[in-house]
């Protein structure tokens, strides 16, 4: 089951969408969302890390094409793109 989720910095006001990370009933192999930063549109965004191609070290962002940072593993304090402090986290439900 994934996790639905929305960052927001205390320091700039920057704040996410909700994002869906995570996998559903389906499995990795059909939706795996996992969190991204993109240094060009200095957003927090994600990507589909199931997604089949030749390099998939090569991940980029929708919006403006630019190669976008893999958050690896499970971070407890992801820096905010646009000034550097740590976002704050809130759950707001899961998807499957």
């Amino acid at each position: 089951m994934g996790s639905i989720v929305a960052y927001k910095c205390p320091s700039c006001g920057f704040a996410t969408e909700q994002l869906s990370v995570g996998w559903g009933k389906a499995g990795r192999a059909r939706f795996w969302g996992g969190l991204a930063v993109c240094g060009e549109c200095k957003d927090l965004i994600v990507v589909d890390l199931s997604e089949q191609r030749a390099d998939r070290r090569d991940r980029r962002c929708a919006k403006c094409n630019a190669p976008v940072k893999l958050i690896e593993g499970t971070v407890d304090r992801i820096p905010c793109p646009r000034c550097g402090a740590a976002l704050r986290h809130a759950t707001l439900g899961s998807w499957s």
